[in-house]
């Protein structure tokens, strides 16, 4: 049985915009990030791609401004069974 990688959290601390963030996705597999303007969403998407993706994906400007404390990426996974979809 073929396996996929899922992910069960993001932390995030002192990326960006974000001072610290966690995001944990639904068992459904939709996780919708909101907000005002200015308040961090691309930058919690921009973590999680530097996470995933490693150096290549850093993004320029990563730390937060005004920091004391370097940026702190964290993603927690499990493996799962590949999803497959009904053929038509």
């Amino acid at each position: 049985m073929d396996k996929a990688i899922k992910i069960t959290s993001l932390e995030a601390e002192n990326v960006k915009r974000i001072r610290a963030v966690k995001v944990e996705p639904t068992a459904a597999g939709l996780t919708i990030i909101g907000g005002d303007n200015n308040q961090g969403k691309t930058s919690v998407l921009d973590a999680l791609a530097w996470a995933l993706g490693g150096d290549r994906f850093r993004p320029s400007q990563a730390a937060r401004e005004g920091s004391a404390s370097p940026p702190h990426l964290k993603v927690m996974s499990k493996m799962t069974p590949k999803a497959r979809w009904p053929r038509r």
